[in-house]
């Protein structure tokens, strides 16, 4: 039985293809996770509510009194507010490459940091 002959080309572009793929699977993957929720603001305006009763003659009384006293009701409004949509990395960042930088500057990326192995205490054995 003879060895097998190994083209180092052929090796070479199996290596290159792999690394192409997973390049485009990162990309494709930062490409859909870089679209932004949406922020939902409704604002709903309900008309002026007239005084009732007293508050009515009080105001009645305020404004004979002074010449320089308007009375100008306003509309009532209500804002509701829905950030459900919101991906995480829009509370902190303006975009998505910008969080991940950050995340990668300071390490909080969930890996394994290089220096903490040393000093991991699950992994010494006490006898």
């Amino acid at each position: 039985m003879s060895t097998r002959q190994r083209n180092n080309l052929v090796r070479i572009e199996k290596a290159v293809r792999a690394s192409k793929r997973k390049y485009s699977r990162q990309l494709k993957e930062q490409a859909t996770e870089s679209i932004s929720g949406e922020w939902i603001t409704e604002i709903i305006e309900y008309p002026a509510t007239v005084p009732t009763g007293s508050e009515f003659e009080l105001l009645q009384d305020v404004l004979a009194s002074s010449d320089n006293v308007f009375y100008k009701p306003r509309r009532r409004r209500e804002y509701h507010v829905d950030s459900s949509n919101l991906k995480k990395w829009q509370l902190y960042a303006e975009n998505y490459i910008d969080w991940r930088e950050y995340i990668r500057t300071n390490g909080l990326s969930h890996h394994t940091q290089d220096f903490d192995i040393p000093f991991d205490d699950k992994e010494i054995t006490h006898e």
